[in-house]
């Protein structure tokens, strides 16, 4: 029992002692997966929006935007759009430039090892800085001339400086660089590294700046926690004047106190903050920084139906064939506090609605000229066709109307002038009365009703209508030239006007053409008259409306009434 009892310990103690094996690797030998996470979100050109974020693979350095398949804007939950448009900072693919400052002790404080393990990641960081460009030799604002790198490496005594330049200066630097004693000069060279960062931002405009820092929140003046939050005040307002990002890799903290100080450094100008109890995780804390540095992608997108006081919480998911689906942390909420007009979307909308127009205008243009050519051809084949008509005798040339196979002449246009001198004669009678009264002259009961011809005061009828003198208006039988038929007591002698010389009814007292005096005048025989021809060759008479009608007629186009030719 007691053998038994030691074989079962023997066997929980290996178990224990390989679980150990394999769960107390370091963090190193076990590598992280792909993580990504929004630095900043710019809400100022809203409902454009633009964030910035970093996606790094598991060996801390930046995926290559072509490797990346899919980004995914996410706003409270809610998928915005699955098509933004992209760039990653520092690859190589990108024309935005960057100028890194490493601010670094090497002082006693750290061991050789440490030393060595922090050289070797600065190795890693210098060797991707892209080189400037050979052909660039002048520097120009808002040009693409490459990456710079300053180091300020503190070695007890005093700050070795490499500006801004080449990354084999510093190298060069960061080699030559020995621990001379155990001070350290924090603010000092953090102070020295953002104004080299203030001179880049008037060298170069759209460079990004940024500043990795390894401290162990000590310095040789400044250790109480009052004076420390004022230095790291000051040095946030110079960071912030010049658009500079601090990381800050803390080793071992000399005062855990200070802890939080450089941690809001970090977060207030756009960095991180890491952690490192062992030299192992400087390195991992110095190369995942430089890896959202070089790869900080920015994300540019168009957020729809924003409104003015609308709080809003945006998340990203990025995939790569090797990732998968990689989604970031919920990003502190933001109030949309004004809404940019899209000035350029309107001009595209307002030149397709212009395009749209002119394209209507030419093609109703062509249209229209098409039609009215279409037009004149039918018109003109018509009218040849109506001149062939006229020529057969079909349609009268006048007024174009169809005429009947056996009139002699069109029957439209005889009516049409029968009414136009009825209403010619209405017009002249209504002229006559107001001429009259403008003069002063009542002519009521002196105008011919029939014939509107004026009456003489002492006539008691219209001798014109009655006497057939002149017009068309029917006369009784035995009075005017139109009887057929002459009274048997009517003398066969006339009377004579001695004016005019014209016969005159022997009831006339006055010539009704020259309106002489004949009441007292002595008759004169006529001349003889012509022998009348028989009624049969006279004029035709309706016998309606007592107007004469022509031979060929078949009805009256006076008054309509039917009449045959015999």
């Amino acid at each position: 029992m007691n053998r038994f009892a030691l074989h079962i310990c023997i066997i929980f103690a290996f178990l224990v002692a390989f679980s150990q094996a394999v769960f107390a690797q370091t963090p190193e030998l076990v590598p992280p997966e792909y993580r990504v996470k929004i630095d900043a979100v710019d809400m100022s050109n809203a409902p454009d929006i633009r964030i910035r974020a970093t996606f790094l693979d598991k060996s801390s350095r930046p995926v290559e935007p072509d490797e990346i398949t899919a980004i995914n804007i996410y706003a409270d939950g809610d998928l915005v759009t699955a098509n933004p448009k992209k760039v990653a900072l520092g690859s190589k693919s990108s024309k935005i430039p960057i100028d890194l400052a490493l601010v670094i002790p090497i002082s006693q404080r750290f061991t050789d090892n440490d030393l060595d393990i922090i050289r070797s990641s600065l190795d890693n960081v210098i060797g991707h800085v892209r080189p400037e460009d050979a052909d660039t030799k002048v520097k120009i604002k808002d040009k693409f001339p490459g990456d710079r790198v300053a180091g300020l490496f503190d070695d007890g005594r005093a700050i070795n400086i490499a500006p801004l330049g080449k990354a084999g200066d510093v190298a060069d630097l960061l080699k030559a660089t020995k621990p001379q004693g155990q001070p350290s000069f924090l603010y000092s060279s953090l102070e020295k590294a953002i104004d080299m960062m203030s001179i880049s931002a008037g060298e170069r405009r759209n460079a990004r700046r940024a500043i990795i820092l390894v401290t162990d929140a000590f310095d040789s003046y400044s250790y109480r926690k009052d004076d420390v939050q004022r230095q790291i005040n000051d040095m946030y307002q110079l960071a912030k004047e010049a658009g500079v990002s601090i990381f800050v890799v803390m080793y071992k903290p000399y005062i855990s106190s200070l802890i939080p100080l450089f941690e809001g450094l970090s977060r207030k100008t756009g960095g991180t903050y890491r952690y490192a109890s062992v030299a192992n995780q400087i390195s991992t804390g110095i190369n995942t920084a430089w890896g959202e540095i070089f790869g900080e992608l920015v994300i540019d997108f168009r957020h729809p139906g924003l409104r003015i006081g609308q709080e809003v919480t945006y998340q990203i998911e990025v995939a790569t064939p090797a990732s998968g689906l990689v989604k970031s942390d919920k990003f502190k909420p933001y109030v949309v506090q004004d809404l940019k007009f899209n000035w350029k979307l309107f001009f595209i909308v307002l030149g397709i609605i212009v395009a749209v127009i002119i394209v209507t205008v030419i093609v109703l243009v062509i249209l229209h000229k098409r039609k009215k050519r279409k037009e004149a051809e039918e018109a003109e084949r018509e009218e040849q066709i109506i001149q062939e008509k006229i020529e057969r005798g079909e349609v009268c040339p006048k007024c174009r109307r169809t005429m009947l196979p056996e009139w002699k002449e069109c029957m439209f246009c005889a009516r049409e002038a029968a009414e136009e001198i009825t209403r010619q004669k209405a017009e002249n009678r209504q002229k006559a009365l107001e001429e009259a009264e403008k003069k002063g002259i009542k002519l009521e009961g002196r105008i011919c009703p029939k014939c509107n011809r004026t009456m003489m005061p002492q006539w008691k009828e219209c001798l014109f209508c009655k006497a057939g003198i002149g017009t068309d208006a029917p006369a009784p039988k035995g009075i005017g030239p139109r009887a057929q038929n002459k009274k048997k007591d009517e003398p066969a002698a006339g009377r004579i006007c001695p004016v005019c010389k014209r016969p005159m009814r022997p009831h006339w007292t006055t010539c009704l053409y020259c309106e002489a005096d004949a009441a007292n005048r002595p008759a004169v025989a006529p001349a003889p008259a012509k022998q009348q021809q028989p009624a049969a060759q006279a004029q035709r008479i309706c016998p309606t409306c007592g107007r004469p009608m022509k031979a060929h007629w078949d009805i009256c186009l006076y008054c309509e009434a039917n009449r045959s030719r015999q």
